[in-house]
């Protein structure tokens, strides 16, 4: 027999729409969000790993700094079972408001069909000498069209199209770097005579790829071999190994999947933390149904009505909203969502088109897991509740005991203020739900704020910390005739998953220009900031590195730390280097104030200025802000979503006392004071509270975060101004609720005064 007791349910739902379709809507906007993230992140994975075998990435990639010999790549490839692939490049400078943008320049013909392929996502392939591909993401950050016309250093292009390479899914300079760059580096494709007719200097890039598909362990195994051949023949042939990637450690691939899946993971935690804040507020509120509804329970159970029976009448509405809210919510994430997720990965990495596909785990993640969440919750706050003796419930009961104890006020208290700490008190369980839910807001609010005055900052300390306005790294010696210089010696280690330059100085505290800060002792050492920041480390630690290309290690005891942000470098005087690095490969440099023009193109391996430090935080600012925008947004709608509803629960819960009060001829001013600023008390206590605890949790988070997924270190920092802003959204969020809450108070009837208890 259906149970007659589903007909209540229309009636409910009516009496209480208000509360409900807010509820509808929030599980709309979170499971449309949560869907969209699964299924363009599904999508896109797989799209991702099919581009890979499609357009055949390698194995592997390394650069010397002259070709190899026919008999190396020989030997190599009879000895580990591979084939090597030259794929050089040459380096063009586009100049952009006195911004110098690198783009890495390869001819087509060494690609396409044979190694690390790509993809033209607009507009042809290059087919004539003055026309160039860019890469697709570093076009859409810098506004270029298909079309425009491009000058770099030796030659003025025509953009004919945009591509997107398979080993530039993520744009990285240099596989040392903290954050890849949209904005002023590129790929480029050109055409082979294009390509051959630049008088820039080539650097030699070779890919590998295993002939057998191989495990984990064998590929690095192989890849170690490889890597010391290499380096070793270099040494013994002058042919410096300038850098060894293997696929595993390839940001320039690896990165933008890791970050895919990455952020499901924690997209998905996110939104069942939200869901199960939610059916918590439904179990809050069919609770306080039951204590209305009281005396009808005892009936009905006096009747033979059992507990399970008023547990699945209670559990319908909820479950019914938060299905329908699931399903709507689907059905927006697979159009409006999917294409706003994929958006935002599309901006910021490189990458191919990619087919959307139907994946039932996003179904059941977005929709089975919240109604399971939400069911499963009331039915533990409803079998608690309505398990209380059916006299106890006809006698307008719900609970078997009553505390007898009561907090006595002192005498000299107003008698508003004895009723407003009555009301927070008879009301606490709600209230303590109202401040766990403005705990986790204001969680999204900080996190949301913090980023762009963090990255402001550390551009700041980037700024202020440079060593010295030019660093030049060079191939090999060559002498200047700027006698203002300071000669440095620079050498590659890797400690955790950092990746760490040694420097050797000749000068330094009062004889060095640059160095006035750091005084070297022989055997210690001097490191960055971030390195003690990240690691946290201290005077007289010992430190073990790894040569990045022999495996050699290093112990370095720490004698000060440098104020210094931006990468992680460790400092010792020449003599010290020297000794630890005399069987390595170094490579020789200089600290300058000027730009060192006489030092030709192909003797340079890298310069660092300040502009090229600053990239990174540019980029994570670029690439990150729409993502933390809709937090802003998600936490303020939770704001007022939270403090509306329980506030309506406190003033539902009384509404007999309140048309009391009205009787007694209190003013609605009075009520006002009574239950409606009652809430606003524990509203400004909760935020009083809980912005410091969770800017204290999210610095946890962050360096957590940092230190086990992320190179490099950006140190927390949470802007003054970002506790006054916390702090007005949750007071706004309660003046918005007051103004709905007041005129609610405003219609409560007289004659409910009247209702026998």
């Amino acid at each position: 027999m259906r149970n007659p007791l589903y007909k209540r349910i229309k009636r409910e739902f009516v009496s209480d729409i208000g509360k409900y379709i807010v509820i509808f809507l929030f599980i709309v906007i979170m499971v449309g969000i949560l869907s969209g993230y699964n299924v363009g992140n599904s999508s896109m994975k797989k799209s991702f790993y099919a581009n890979m075998e499609t357009f055949n990435v390698e194995d592997g990639h390394f650069e010397t700094e002259k070709p190899l010999s026919d008999s190396i790549i020989s030997n190599e490839e009879n000895k580990l079972g591979l084939k090597m692939y030259s794929i050089f490049y040459k380096t063009l400078t586009h100049t952009v408001e006195e911004k110098y943008h690198n783009i890495r320049t390869y001819s087509f013909s060494d690609r396409k069909g044979i190694i690390d392929g790509y993809e033209i996502v607009k507009g042809i392939e290059p087919t004539q000498i003055d026309e160039i591909a860019l890469d697709r993401a570093y076009c859409d950050a810098n506004k270029i069209k298909v079309g425009d016309t491009f000058e770099t250093d030796v030659a003025t292009f025509k953009v004919v199209g945009f591509v997107a390479l398979i080993d530039y899914s993520s744009l990285f300079e240099n596989n040392s770097d903290a954050m890849m760059n949209v904005q002023s580096f590129s790929i480029a494709i050109v055409t082979k005579e294009a390509f051959d007719s630049f008088s820039v200097n080539e650097h030699y890039n070779y890919a590998y790829k295993y002939n057998d598909d191989l495990s984990e362990d064998e590929t690095n195994k192989k890849d170690e071999i490889l890597m010391k051949d290499i380096y070793l023949s270099g040494i013994l042939g002058t042919n410096r190994l300038i850098d060894f990637v293997p696929l595993a450690s390839n940001q320039a691939i690896q990165f933008a999947i890791d970050d895919i899946k990455n952020d499901l993971v924690f997209l998905d935690l996110f939104g069942y933390i939200i869901i199960a804040g939610l059916a918590f507020v439904f179990a809050l509120t069919t609770k306080n149904r039951i204590e209305q509804e009281a005396k009808t329970i005892g009936t009905l159970k006096a009747m033979g009505y059992t507990t399970w029976n008023l547990v699945g009448h209670y559990i319908l509405l909820p479950a019914l909203i938060t299905l329908a809210g699931a399903l709507v919510g689907n059905l927006i994430g697979y159009t409006y969502f999917k294409d706003f997720t994929t958006g935002l990965y599309y901006r910021s990495y490189s990458l191919g088109s990619y087919k959307t596909y139907f994946d039932l785990s996003a179904l059941f993640t977005t929709t089975l897991i919240p109604l399971a969440l939400v069911i499963l919750i009331s039915l533990i706050i409803l079998a608690i509740n309505l398990n209380v003796p059916t006299k106890a419930f006809l006698q307008g009961k719900t609970k078997t005991k009553r505390k007898s104890t009561v907090c006595k006020l002192p005498k000299k208290m107003s008698i508003m203020n004895k009723m407003q700490f009555r009301i927070i008190t008879h009301n606490k369980s709600t209230y303590a739900a109202m401040f766990i839910g403005l705990l986790f807001a204001n969680l999204l609010l900080v996190f949301g704020f913090s980023l762009t005055p963090m990255l402001n900052r550390f551009s700041e300390e980037i700024l202020n910390s440079q060593v010295a306005p030019y660093v030049y790294v060079l191939k090999e010696d060559y002498a200047v005739s700027n006698e203002n210089v300071e000669k440095i010696k620079v050498a590659n280690v890797d400690y955790e998953i950092d990746a760490i330059e040694v420097i050797g100085v000749e000068k330094f505290w009062d004889q060095s220009e640059y160095l006035t800060d750091i005084n070297l002792n022989r055997g210690e050492v001097v490191v960055s900031k971030d390195l003690y920041d990240k690691y946290k480390l201290k005077k007289g630690d010992i430190i073990t590195a790894i040569e990045t290309y022999t495996g050699k290690t290093f112990d370095f005891k720490i004698s000060a730390f440098k104020d210094q942000a931006g990468a992680f470098y460790v400092y010792m005087d020449m003599d010290t280097f020297n000794e630890y690095f005399k069987d390595s490969q170094t490579l020789p440099g200089y600290l300058s104030s000027e730009e060192l023009t006489e030092i030709p193109e192909d003797k340079i391996y890298t310069i660092i200025t300040i502009k090229e430090l600053q990239v990174g935080a540019d980029q994570m600012s670029m690439s990150m802000g729409d993502v933390f925008s809709m937090f802003y947004a998600l936490a303020i709608i939770m704001c007022i979503m939270i403090i509306y509803l329980l506030a309506r629960i406190v003033i539902e819960k009384n509404n007999q006392s309140i048309a009391m009060m009205k009787i007694l001829g209190f003013s609605q001013f009075e009520i006002n004071r009574a239950y409606n600023l009652s809430t606003g008390i524990v509203v400004l206590i909760s935020e009083i509270i809980s912005i410091p605890i969770d800017a204290i949790l999210l610095k946890v988070v962050w360096e957590a975060f940092m230190k086990v997924r992320m190179k490099g270190w950006i140190t927390f920092y949470l802007a003054p101004w970002i506790y006054f802003a916390m702090f007005g959204i949750g007071i706004g969020s309660f003046l918005i609720v007051f103004l709905i809450e007041h005129f609610k108070t405003k219609k409560i009837p007289l004659s409910l005064a009247l209702k026998r208890e």
